[in-house]
């Protein structure tokens, strides 16, 4: 039983994600309903048996907060929105202190990141109206979903 909460834990979170870069694509912003729920989901998550021992959950947490912190640097600076470091905060929270995701996360969120940068200056007008606030959400969730999914598949690598 606890097996299936994990994966439904895991699918919504995959959901919400999903939820994120729709929403950044459509109105330049990321609810705060979506990280909050990803938390949600993520405790869940964690009291299904997912996270063992209990300091894994405290590693997994530290995570979160040391990127929560760079994002809200980024967020002064001007260069990101709240709602981006909000998620990427939580996104940090579920991929955790193993190394091969972590690295896995980051150079997939570069790539998405220099892709959405190409895109951006493209000479389409369209494009050049997204210039000025990147929906930097997708950058983010799909690294994210990517190292769920290989979780899920793999049974934690």
């Amino acid at each position: 039983m606890a097996n299936i909460a994990v994966h439904i834990a895991e699918a919504a979170a995959c959901a919400l994600f999903a939820v994120s870069v729709a929403t950044d694509l459509r109105r330049r912003e990321v609810p705060n309903a979506v990280p909050l729920l990803l938390l949600g989901l993520f405790a869940l998550y964690a009291a299904a048996g997912a996270v063992r021992p209990v300091a894994d959950l405290w590693q997994h947490l530290a995570i979160g907060g040391a990127v929560l912190a760079a994002g809200f640097g980024l967020y002064l600076t001007g260069r990101f929105g709240a709602g981006d470091a909000k998620l990427l905060a939580v996104a940090g929270v579920w991929i955790g202190p193993a190394l091969f995701h972590l690295t896995l996360f980051m150079f997939g969120m570069a790539a998405f990141a220099l892709a959405l940068v190409m895109a951006a200056l493209l000479p389409f007008e369209r494009m050049r109206r997204m210039r000025r606030e990147l929906p930097f959400a997708v950058a983010i969730a799909p690294p994210a979903v990517i190292v769920l999914a290989l979780r899920a598949l793999s049974d934690g690598i």
